[in-house]
């Protein structure tokens, strides 16, 4: 029976298991493969370089080694081979999974390759562990790796697949660049753009010429900062590949079937070959390894014939260790500055009859182009050798756009697309992103929905684009983890545009199976940048954008905790920290005051508990949304869960007598009467679950306290305890909107981040199946937000920064969580933040795209501070007036000017400009931004029009004298 079927234009999320790039055809059957330590390998000696690299992957991710062999079994084998079927097609293969065995059938060599790799996508993902040499995947507890049933044909679209790297601006060692082979191979691509001369470093050995590594692979120092840099680091930076290394590049690429192409840069970006050696350059010197990155003036003579000596000489060493019929020698960004002043070239020009030094760009490329040639090679150029003519043969890579590859395939020329508006993978992948970049936008979906063939080409002009290529330049890339987060994911993007059928691509489906690659980067040990997967329920990107309307949202933190006024629950963690240490009369044994701590359920009687009184308050102060507090990481119940009885419903607590003794119920309740959108905050850690800490250990940390590999049966029953607290919140609490899900350590192991700091000490594969929970969540509330926080991927909906406000604008659903007062729960004598503070900070927060969701912890006897109400109000009064600016918003640039903070509605009709402070400026500016002419300029809540000029990219506004208003004034901007 089939289960499910993938060809082209049909998507099922049903999947076992992402593929990616998607194949051309997937059929996925009943049963599995079961792969285990006697499965054998077959092949013959031909697919060598597909078996090691199998068995290496195997061996190293899943602690398998299997015995290769080159006759076939009756069962548990898995088979490799080359046959051509039919008409035998270029990386074509086949994939059949049964019960009984594997076999991969490629048309050629490399399609057998390609097969295999999408067998590594079929293995699965689950459960991570740690090793001491890296993440891994643990064997089942029948010692074997389950591989779906199913049968593939797959081919690729395009016949060139590339990647660049840029090691000119900043060197990688061999160890990486293997490494970057590897995800090259992995993404089923097959050519590597090496790039190794520029001015900021010379990175091949040639022996004729010493100096070119002795002077040009070495600078003195880098500037600091964007280009051109607030300073200088004065460290030397440089390395150079030998010629024994490149040969051992070469082959390591060969075995994976990829080709690698050199690029030597002429006649421009040559200021470290001019460095080593003077003559090469118009004016004889000095020059030098260049600090700073750009485009140099300082280029080849065109006008010496030593020069072409030199480049042929260094050709004739590079050739022989590259096999690649093609030779890059870059031709971009040439500056003329030098030629026009130079003697020698303006002779050359003269000469030869020549226009212009464009021409004279010209005949520099064609002569090397000849010499080329006669070594059996072919040159690729960037587009600009197309200015002047160039030769039938040469294959032009269109970087400026799309219109050098349009021309180029006009006139016959073989075909490389590389436009910087699509690949150009230096270029940020968020509009303010907090790592340094060159600049630009480039995000995962403009890559994913790019088309390699350009509009308006006919079919006959279309056969000559080869493919595309993404380009990584290393100005702003000093080390490995850098360029790791730059390339993905976006080169999985890219390797689907380049392999997979059109018709087959879809981004919502992509980015589903995204999932399981973020998997596969953990377990590479990669690098990559988090991108925000978007819900693919409409109704749920309706409910975000419900919410992020709302702006403005009320959190309360409640529990037995609050009777000792500690922060939270975080006092019965043993981990030695300022928020976690313990205090009181039971504080010098940790079982002492954990004890005591769990007693406090029986004193917890919350008289003055009043839910109305707090949604009344909350609305009064212009919150839209309320997240309250189901359960916290000590696992007491602020609602009638039917899982334990450390609750406020059980007869342990004295307010279970209370008629609203199902606290969570009550608010929620009250507060969805005033219009709120409910949210429920729930601790996916329950520290009293014998489930999570066994008693059989002493928990060490905040983390579960045993392998939930090696107790299965143990982690079973807490998912289960969690799946059903969850049930019963989306079931039996009335209509909810938001799951906020706390305690972001419980995770799968492959989501965790080593570079940040609290992750670190997760050690255990803590995986609760949230796609279990949020399907059940959402069948019973459709639309559902889930915020899984901390856990990049599809369940969290929108991020949480806590107790912070982002620099800089996010592209993507935000909130920020913060306390009123310095604690998250009740502690008596709080110091509680100013109005001003406060509105100042929604002012922050609401300019950068977010929400603000506000803290207030009640106290143990169920009221709020009188200073939590007076805050509220002050708040209340401010927006009723100056809201409109407020909720409903949208960012607009530059976001903020010194105390200005701009907003603009969801219509863009109007711009508000919120003037952090109580007096208005009479004359005030806001930097970069260009208001429409004709615009008209109000004060909200007073009748005033102020007047206005354009100064350039400035607006400056006047106003009169003396005019006031409390923590911020509120400028309309009419357009």
């Amino acid at each position: 029976m089939v289960l499910g079927i993938i060809i082209p234009g049909t998507f099922l999320y049903a999947q076992p298991i992402g593929i990616i790039p998607q194949p051309v055809s997937t059929q996925w059957k009943d049963g599995h493969f079961l792969l285990d330590a006697n499965t054998v390998i077959v092949a013959d000696p031909a697919q060598k370089p597909t078996v090691a690299f199998f068995s290496d992957y195997l061996q190293r991710f899943y602690g398998l080694k299997l015995l290769v062999t080159p006759s076939t079994p009756t069962t548990n084998y898995i088979l490799f081979k080359t046959q051509p079927a039919g008409q035998p097609r270029e990386g074509r293969y086949t994939l059949t999974a049964t019960t009984t065995g594997i076999t991969i059938t490629g048309d050629n060599d490399p399609g057998t390759f390609y097969g295999m790799q999408t067998l590594i996508q079929l293995l699965p993902l689950s459960p991570f562990e740690s090793r001491d040499n890296g993440p891994a995947i643990r064997l089942s507890a029948a010692r074997n790796l389950a591989i779906p049933a199913v049968a593939i044909e797959d081919y690729p679209r395009f016949a060139y697949r590339g990647l660049h790297l840029d090691v000119g601006r900043h060197f990688f060692p061999v160890d990486f660049v293997k490494k970057y082979i590897d995800y090259i191979a992995l993404h089923k691509m097959n050519y590597f753009h090496w790039h190794l001369t520029e001015d900021q470093g010379w990175r091949i050995e040639i022996k004729k010429y010493p100096r070119l590594t002795e002077v040009g692979a070495w600078r003195s120092g880098t500037i600091i900062g964007h280009h051109p840099g607030t300073g200088d680091d004065s460290i030397r930076h440089g390395g150079y590949y030998t010629q024994d290394q490149i040969k051992e590049v070469v082959q390591y690429a060969a075995e994976r079937y990829i080709t690698i192409i050199p690029e030597i840069e002429m006649p421009g970006h040559a200021s470290a070959a001019l460095a080593s050696y003077p003559w090469l350059g118009c004016t004889g010197g000095p020059y030098m390894v260049k600090h700073n990155f750009g485009v140099h003036k300082e280029v080849f003579c065109a006008g010496n014939d030593s020069v072409f000596n030199f480049l042929q000489d260094v050709l004739d060493e590079v050739m022989p260790l590259f096999p690649s019929t093609y030779i890059h020698i870059g031709g971009d960004e040439c500056p003329k500055d030098s030629w026009k002043a130079c003697p020698k070239c303006q002779a050359r020009i003269k000469a030869l009859g020549l226009k212009n030094e464009e021409e004279l760009q010209s005949y520099f490329i064609g002569r090397m182009e000849k010499y080329i040639n006669s070594k059996g090679k072919r040159i690729i150029g960037w587009d600009e050798i197309l200015e002047g003519g160039v030769a039938p043969n040469a294959t032009v890579m269109s970087w400026r756009g799309e219109k050098g590859g349009i021309e180029a395939a006009k006139q016959h020329h073989n075909v490389i697309m590389t436009p910087g508006t699509y690949v150009y993978f230096d270029h940020a992948q968020t509009h303010n992103d907090d790592s340094l970049t060159i600049g630009g936008y480039l995000p995962l979906e403009t890559v994913y929905k790019y088309e390699p063939i350009p509009a308006g080409l006919t079919d006959e002009e279309a056969k000559y684009i080869e493919g595309a290529q993404a380009n990584l330049w290393s100005e702003y890339m000093a080390n490995p983890r850098k360029v790791e987060y730059m390339l993905f994911p976006r080169l999985s993007a890219l390797a689907e545009v380049l392999w997979s059928p059109k018709a087959n691509r879809s981004y919502t489906e992509f980015q589903h199976r995204l999932a399981d690659q973020y998997k596969r980067y953990a377990l590479w040990q990669a690098n990559p940048y988090q991108v925000y997967f978007k819900p693919a329920d409409s109704l749920v990107q309706q409910k975000i954008s419900t919410w992020q309307d709302s702006k403005f949202g009320l959190m309360m933190h409640w529990g037995t905790y609050s009777q000792w006024g500690v922060v939270e629950s975080w006092s019965i963690c043993p981990e030695d920290e300022g928020w976690t240490q313990r205090r009181g009369p039971y504080a010098d044994t940790y079982t002492g005051y954990v004890q005591a701590y769990e007693k406090l359920q029986t004193t917890f009687n919350p008289t003055h508990f009043d839910p109305a009184k707090w949604a009344a308050a909350a609305k009064e102060a212009g919150m839209k949304y309320v997240v309250f507090t189901t359960k916290h990481h000590d696992g007491f119940c602020m609602f009638d869960t039917k899982q334990t009885d450390y609750k406020i419903t059980s007869t342990k607590t004295p307010f279970s007598s209370n008629p609203k003794s199902n606290v969570a119920k009550e608010v929620f309740d009250a507060f969805r009467k005033d219009g709120f959108m409910i949210g429920a905050y729930f601790s996916k850690p329950d520290w009293h679950s014998e489930n999570y800490w066994w008693p059989y250990f002493p928990p060490k940390d905040r983390n579960v306290d045993y392998d939930p590999a090696k107790y299965p049966d143990r982690w079973k029953a807490f998912k289960d305890y969690t799946y059903n607290q969850i049930r019963e919140l989306m079931t039996d609490y009335g209509k909810m909107d938001v799951l906020w899900l706390d305690g972001g350590w419980v995770r799968p192991l492959s989501t965790v981040d080593p570079g940040v700091e609290w992750q670190k000490g997760i050690r255990y594969d803590q995986d609760v199946d949230m796609p279990k929970i949020a399907a059940m969540a959402r069948s019973q509330q459709p639309g559902l937000i889930v915020v899984d926080r901390s856990v990049p991927g599809e369940y969290e909906n929108y991020t949480t920064p806590e107790q912070q406000v982002p620099v800089h604008p996010m592209d993507d659903p935000w909130e920020t969580c913060m306390t009123m007062g310095n604690s998250w729960s009740y502690v008596p004598h709080d110091h509680y933040k100013s109005t001003t503070q406060l509105i100042q900070l929604l002012v922050k927060i609401v300019s950068r795209g977010g929400n603000f969701l506000l803290n207030v912890g009640p106290s143990p006897d169920g009221d709020w501070d009188d200073t939590a109400y007076s805050r509220l109000k002050e708040m209340g009064a401010w927006l009723k007036v100056n809201g409109e600016g407020i909720y409903n918003s949208r960012t607009i640039a530059p976001w903020s000017s010194g105390n200005v903070y701009l907003t603009q509605s969801k219509d863009s009709a109007n711009v508000y400009a919120f003037v952090l402070g109580d007096v208005l400026p009479t004359e005030l500016t806001i930097e970069k931004y260009t208001a429409k002419p004709g615009s008209r300029i109000t004060i909200l809540g007073r009748k005033e029009k102020l007047k206005w000029r354009q100064e350039g990219k400035n607006m400056i506004i006047s106003a009169p004298a003396n005019i006031r208003g409390d923590y911020a004034i509120t400028l309309k901007i009419s357009k």
